[in-house]
């Protein structure tokens, strides 16, 4: 999967939590990019069966795009949470684990989540 894929439909999640209805002009804001470029890729979901549009133009996640979407959002914070744990300021824990979130296998997350569980519970591992 493309990371490109991920950020999109994990921006248009966290969109959607706040209002029901996402338009593009909001994504470009959050991530940072041109309108045209939101347009492109925007396109590029709709036919990969990732979002829908309105005739307003609003985007919406199909349960396929909203799948991904949890999925990234739950990496991301997962591995934010481990590592400001140990010791890392927010900033860089943030910036850090919006590359990890696209980095680490399905296997090594249920690991790593496995991992903070038991630290969690007072287990020694």
């Amino acid at each position: 999967m493309k990371r490109t894929t991920e950020d999109y439909l994990k921006t248009i999640y966290i969109l959607e939590r706040k209002h029901r209805g996402v338009r593009g002009v909001e994504i470009a804001e959050e991530l940072n990019v041109s309108r045209p470029t939101v347009s492109v890729i925007l396109k590029r979901l709709t036919e990969e069966g990732y979002i829908t549009k309105n005739p307003e133009h609003e985007v919406f996640l199909t349960d396929e795009g909203r799948e991904i979407a949890e999925n990234t959002l739950r990496k991301n914070e997962m591995f934010k949470e481990l590592l400001t744990e140990l010791g890392v300021d927010e900033k860089t824990a943030a910036a850090d684990a919006c590359e990890m979130e696209h980095a680490v296998s399905p296997e090594s997350f249920e690991a790593l989540k496995l991992l903070m569980t038991r630290q969690k519970g007072g287990e020694v591992l």
